[in-house]
């Protein structure tokens, strides 16, 4: 099972467009669906800036090369932390794997969509009790470029995704957290000073 670490820095590398080995390895297997380890290199065994197109974007690594040894560990770790499955010589994303590179994908979308010029607002009071929640959601706006007004008020461009929505119903924190359409935001303070 991959670590909760590894599924963050992956989503905050693709959504940055600053992915690191893994993040290639698993690009390229979306991409492809399945692939043997020789599909990563050039003849050489070892490349300068390789791009792949993820989600519409165009993902890469600038002036780094990879080689074939470095390949070959961010495979066996990523199989180990059940992101990609091996079945003979050929390598693809596990489930968890494709549940991953959706997540991240849904997110890539919202964050390219032209702006509508209506913000989005989520106000939450999730227990102390539900902190791991909390934190969750707290991770969650953040990736969507959420910026915190006040300690559980976070404000955005960008709308959630379906999938966080979801997951919000099915960790049963609906009656916590609000989520409100906003056409414009005054600061009162700058109404007070007039």
């Amino acid at each position: 099972m991959a670590s909760k670490t590894f599924l963050k820095q992956a989503q905050k590398h693709i959504l940055k467009s600053v992915p690191a080995v893994n993040d290639y390895i698993c690009a390229t297997l979306w991409e492809l669906g399945e692939a043997t380890s020789q599909s990563f290199f050039s003849p050489k065994y070892s490349f300068t800036k390789p791009t792949r197109l993820l989600f519409g974007f165009e993902v890469g690594f600038e002036n780094k090369k990879i080689s074939k040894n470095t390949i070959r560990k961010n495979l066996e770790r990523l199989i180990a932390q059940g992101i990609v499955k091996k079945k003979g010589s050929i390598f693809s994303l596990s489930k968890g794997g494709i549940k991953l590179f959706s997540s991240i994908g849904l997110r890539k979308k919202i964050l390219a969509k032209k702006w509508d010029k209506k913000y989005r607002l989520v106000i939450f009071d999730i227990p102390e009790k539900n902190r791991a929640d909390r934190n969750w959601l707290r991770g969650e706006l953040h990736l969507l470029q959420y910026a915190q007004l006040q300690k559980s008020v976070f404000i955005s461009k960008f709308s959630l995704t379906e999938d966080i929505i979801i997951e919000i119903q099915k960790r049963k924190m609906s009656k916590f957290v609000n989520y409100l359409l906003v056409d414009k935001i005054f600061d009162y303070s700058e109404i007070k000073k007039k």
